[in-house]
């Protein structure tokens, strides 16, 4: 018989999975390797190395070979705690060591003679620069992603901030539109670079341009650009790639509930809404409403003292985001006055007549002959009903006038 808390588990993950935009963890990863050497510059042979996520608390070892050297090659991308220890020497431990997707870092360690009980702790340090790879990139991270105000919440038009990339286009409702950005990334087309998240591509093969969906900004992790000499195992593209890495859980539970709005109350008036001779038009801009509403939460899952108590083995993240919008847009243009609806064309013959702004004779097609004063003597049917279908001119707006 299955124990009542083993039942309890499994039903909180089958609840678990039909949360909508559910996240599964991370794929994207990077890779730390370095030399452990003492204080002479001699390297230290049979060093245990333990990389340990400050998000999850999980652990990675691995052991320096003769060289001195050890590598992880398959880390997720977030803040490690890197700690060493081998006989004879103080433990040594730095903290605040940060992976991004797809970086080579290098990171060696110094040991001072001593005993294991005791350790050197180096808390904070300068950025760790990518010496096994030549790739020129930029990561975006989440502080930042959540510091900048980005129109409509696209985390795509991030990439805008790595130099080389330009163009674009944003519009008020980029949440709902799935481009690619438009981007031309070092001279390349809008079709030669390649979106990815958490590894998997995401550009749509078969609509050039456009994405297989819209990310939710308060998912993403970090945006990375990369511009040159990237590893040939992203292909795909000529130009660069631009990849997502999404959040997962840790052992806290964070969470957001957010919403951006717009609301014509705060929004000037439009040039061309000022010049209409419609008070209402003019009086005010156009009505418009845009709220942008969600939420995210991530933590671990756990029944204290039955599973997971440690909270460092099973972990979820959730989001949800919607859009509200109610607007009214306004178009203008010129159409057949009333009279001309009859054939009556007799006003263009006015040389400052508000379609032309100078005469214009409406000749019989089939003699070139002008009409007498510029009346057609009978419209057929077929033309009768093609300019009864514009709509008719609007009252206060001067007919045949560019507003």
């Amino acid at each position: 018989m299955v124990p009542k808390y083993t039942r309890t588990v499994f039903f909180l993950l089958g609840c678990l999975l039909l949360v909508s935009d559910l996240g599964f963890g991370q794929f994207d990863s990077g890779q730390i390797a370095g030399f452990v050497q003492d204080a002479s510059g001699a390297v230290v042979p049979g060093t245990t190395v333990i990389a340990t996520n400050e998000g999850n608390r999980e652990e990675h070892r691995a052991t320096t070979n003769e060289s001195g050297h050890y590598v992880f090659p398959n880390l997720l991308v977030g803040m490690y705690t890197f700690s060493a220890q081998a006989s004879g020497f103080n433990k040594f431990v730095q903290s605040g060591v940060k992976l991004s997707a797809a970086d080579r870092l290098s990171l060696d360690i110094a040991l001072t003679v001593g005993s294991v009980t005791q350790s050197i702790e180096v808390s904070a340090s300068a950025a760790h620069l990518q010496t096994e790879s030549a790739q020129v990139s930029r990561t975006i991270e989440n502080r930042q992603i959540q510091d900048l105000t980005l129109n409509g919440r696209n985390p795509i038009f991030l990439a805008l901030l790595k130099p080389g990339v330009r163009g674009g286009s944003i519009g008020a409702f980029a949440p709902d539109d799935v481009t690619n950005g438009g981007f031309s990334i070092n001279g390349g087309r809008a079709d030669e670079y390649a979106v990815m998240v958490d590894g998997a591509i995401a550009t749509s093969t078969r609509s050039s341009g456009s994405m297989l969906g819209a990310l939710d900004v308060d998912t993403i992790q970090e945006v990375q650009i990369l511009t040159a000499n990237y590893s040939a195992e992203y292909g795909r593209s000529s130009a660069g790639q631009i990849r997502f890495v999404t959040k997962s859980g840790t052992q806290h539970f964070h969470g957001d509930v957010v919403e951006n709005f717009r609301n014509s109350w705060l929004d000037a008036n439009s040039w061309t809404r000022n010049h209409s001779p419609i008070p209402s038009i003019a009086s005010r801009a156009a009505p418009f409403r845009f709220n942008q509403y969600g939420f995210d939460i991530g933590g671990p899952i756990f029944i204290p003292k039955k599973f997971n108590s440690d909270r460092n083995m099973l972990f979820f993240f959730a989001a949800q985001e919607w859009i509200t919008r109610r607007e009214e847009q306004t178009s203008t243009a010129t159409v057949p006055s009333l009279a001309m609806r009859r054939g009556d064309f007799s006003e263009l013959l006015d040389p400052s007549n508000k379609f032309f702004g100078k005469v214009r004779v409406i000749k019989n097609p089939a003699t070139g002959q002008p009409f007498a004063n510029n009346v057609i003597p009978a419209i057929s049917p077929n033309r009768q009903a093609l300019l009864n279908a514009y709509p008719l001119p609007t009252p206060g707006f001067q007919q045949g006038s560019d507003n």
